[in-house]
């Protein structure tokens, strides 16, 4: 089965609105609170997890001036067999903002699944991508997922930025089943944001940040438990909302 989902946003009287979405089961989208200019939408996956051959399509537009969290509010388990799909298209317009934090993700035993990520940002916008993989912990079934592939394109304009495929075997999973971060920033985020990754790296029991050229910064970080990862996101994602909404928005 494949299910869709779409939203767009845009700035009208000074405040991001939602201006058209549309979801097809199990994907919902739930409007929730305004605050410092942002407007935060819940992306969820109702039910119980991805099931075998499971798809869901997601896209995003972010227009001038507008600025959007999407938050995923659950994590969303992976269930054995044939592999499953999730794959987000995402687009910021020059003076956008958008902070996309899906919810983790879970793989049990047995499990395949590649999430797709194919983000562009025009000039003056900015993105932020933030995603856990926790394989197995709540399962109990550490290192015995199938595969996992992580593909990600990312672009500013029309210059690409990064096109990678991760291809993640049990034996290729980090010592001690880590809880993995997967994050990336595009765009002119404010000055003193430029170590948004700082939170992550101080809290990680490994990591590093990588430039993604002048456009951005790429950060993969290893943490004991969902619950310190989830804090350190938080806290990314807070600072970077208060003060680019003050200086941007």
């Amino acid at each position: 089965m494949t299910s869709r989902a779409r939203i767009a946003f845009a700035r009208a009287a000074s405040q991001t609105r939602v201006v058209s979405a549309f979801a097809q089961a199990p994907q919902r989208w739930t409007v929730g609170a305004a605050a410092n200019g942002w407007l935060t939408v819940y992306h969820q996956f109702v039910g119980d997890g991805y099931f075998p051959g499971e798809r869901s399509i997601t896209r995003c537009e972010v227009g001038s001036g507008a600025c959007a969290r999407i938050e995923g509010p659950a994590a969303t388990p992976l269930r054995p067999g044939t592999a499953s799909l999730a794959a987000a298209k995402l687009r910021v317009a020059a003076g956008g903002m958008l902070v996309y934090r899906p919810g983790p993700l879970l793989p049990h035993a047995g499990s395949s699944h590649a999430a797709l990520l194919d983000a562009t940002v025009a000039a003056g916008g900015c993105l932020a991508v933030l995603q856990l993989w926790t394989p197995g912990r709540t399962a109990h079934e550490p290192r015995r997922f199938h595969r996992l592939v992580h593909r990600t394109r990312l672009a500013a304009e029309d210059t690409a930025l990064l096109d990678e495929a991760l291809v993640i075997e049990p034996p290729d999973w980090p010592a001690g089943d880590p809880v993995v971060l997967l994050a990336a920033a595009l765009g002119p985020w404010p000055a003193s944001e430029s170590a948004w990754w700082e939170p992550f790296l101080s809290a990680a029991s490994g990591g590093a940040a990588s430039p993604l050229g002048d456009a951005g910064v790429l950060v993969r970080a290893l943490f004991p438990s969902l619950g310190a990862a989830n804090r350190s996101a938080e806290e990314a994602v807070r600072a970077m909302c208060n003060i680019g909404q003050m200086k941007i928005c």
